[in-house]
């Protein structure tokens, strides 16, 4: 499968992110600027969360992003996954509700079985213009873990 290359010019022309969908804009300068703060660094993974958001309730679902810098230093996007609430017999639990996991070119929807990753490019596409959407309206809360080289 062909890897999608987006390059970021106007804040870091040596930064590129990748991975086996096209990567909205939006996105993009988003993940740039955590990368920004933290250069000499690994890994990052990103976990978003809504204090609202609970399994009565809904409201905006936590995510985890993992971003990795490989030997070209070029960033890769390891996995974004979505997390919801279901119901057990022992009450709420969370699970995943999407992943896009770009490192082992598999897609998951709750309720489905893991299909190649392409197959998830529309609602990869769909997913990202949200979340940016969510993002710029401050919804969410960051936290940040970094693993050094």
């Amino acid at each position: 499968m062909k890897i999608k290359s987006t390059r970021l010019k106007r804040k870091a022309p040596h930064l590129t992110i990748t991975c086996d969908l096209p990567i909205f804009k939006p996105f993009i300068t988003l993940l740039a600027n955590v990368i920004e703060r933290h250069p000499k660094v690994f890994s990052i993974t990103l976990n978003y969360s809504n204090v609202d958001y609970t399994a009565e309730t809904g409201g905006y679902r936590p995510v985890e992003i993992r971003i990795e810098r490989k030997q070209d230093n070029r960033w890769y996007i390891c996995y974004v996954t979505e997390f919801t609430y279901i119901a057990t017999p022992f009450g709420q639990e969370s699970t995943y509700a999407i992943d896009f996991d770009f490192s082992r070119g598999l897609g998951y929807q709750l309720g489905m079985t893991p299909e190649p990753i392409a197959a998830y490019s529309p609602l990869y596409s769909l997913w990202q213009r949200n979340f940016c959407r969510y993002h710029s309206h401050d919804v969410y809360q960051c936290k940040t873990s970094i693993e050094e080289a």
